[in-house]
């Protein structure tokens, strides 16, 4: 899927040609006396369409069932950021002319953007089974992990959004993760694997074209990443969210916990060196080298060296039925 500028770090779920899949309610024709948009406001949400408020009120209702599914890892969003804004366009060319706008493909679903105002943009229809749900539970990801376990730094003006504050790995990694929860409008499974990210990293493993997951750790946003990129980021997630992990990942979840805690505080303490760049802000490069820093100590506090766990993982992504 596609997501800094932070829109940049957004990937692009691709498809087929024509729209097969979509909201029930935005598959019914629109009275000729509805125009213009609705807005539909809930407890953290506020969905605008011009598909009509039953449309609205669909994606509404989804939206605060998924919320139980992000606040326990990621926090509940500041008040300062909601309501939480989901842009529902009845017209793909809507979508297409913000993605375009944005420098993305045409070819993705849907996108969160962080600014002006920060939101998740997602057509009706789209060519992926589950859509619009699993672009939802995919951007509203990263929405949660940008106003729920970002920084807000002190003396910003207070409507100011916070800062991201996870890295590039990790963000697409839960967002692939949460997304992959999706069963049915109705029912989650958090836990629940991703068959084409599993499918895609065993048939890379057993050909050997795996990169050193260190590769993926220390990759800043801005860069590219590949579909086999996304799908390390979501095995590393995978592993390390078991509620049953095997040895060398236990207690990840609980890792992951304290780590994206410790991010929503600015990194207090940090204590990482961070070459300045003119063409990058060193927020970045601090967060990304915290974090790998943190990942090396988990491994370290497991007797393992990160080739050491990174072997026990590959084997373990293997013989995942």
């Amino acid at each position: 899927m596609s997501r800094i500028v932070l829109a940049l770090l957004l990937l692009a779920i691709t498809g087929c040609a024509g729209p097969r899949y979509g909201l029930e309610a935005c598959l019914v024709p629109l009275p000729t006396t509805t125009a213009g948009e609705e807005t539909v406001h809930s407890l953290r949400y506020r969905i605008r369409t011009d598909a009509g408020k039953p449309a609205a009120l669909e994606v509404d209702r989804f939206m605060e069932r998924a919320a139980a599914l992000w606040t326990p890892l990621l926090g509940v969003p500041d008040p300062l950021a909601l309501p939480l804004e989901v842009r529902l366009h009845r017209s793909r060319s809507d979508l297409n002319k913000v993605l375009s706008n944005q420098k993305l493909t045409t070819k993705a679903t849907g996108l969160y953007l962080p600014t002006p105002v920060p939101a998740i943009h997602v057509a009706c229809q789209g060519d992926e089974p589950g859509h619009p749900y699993r672009t939802l539970l995919h951007e509203g990801t990263h929405q949660f992990i940008h106003l729920g376990a970002g920084y807000r730094e002190p003396g910003r003006p207070p409507a100011t959004p916070p800062r991201l504050a996870l890295p590039l790995w990790l963000n697409e990694g839960l967002a692939s993760y949460f997304e992959a929860a999706f069963i049915t409008p109705d029912l989650f499974q958090p836990g629940h694997p991703d068959i084409e990210r599993l499918d895609e990293l065993q048939t890379a493993l057993r050909a050997g074209k795996v990169p050193p997951i260190g590769q993926i750790l220390t990759r800043r946003y801005g860069e590219p990443l590949t579909s086999l990129d996304y799908a390390v980021a979501w095995g590393l997630v995978y592993a390390l969210m078991q509620e049953s992990p095997p040895p060398w990942a236990a207690g990840g979840r609980e890792w992951l916990k304290g780590l994206i805690d410790e991010g929503r505080r600015g990194w207090p303490g940090a204590n990482v060196a961070v070459r300045s760049s003119p063409d990058y802000d060193p927020w970045w490069g601090l967060v990304t080298s915290t974090v790998q820093s943190a990942f090396e100590r988990f491994v370290d506090e497991r007797a393992l060296t990160v080739p050491e766990w990174e072997t026990a993982w590959r084997k373990w992504i293997l013989a995942h039925p």
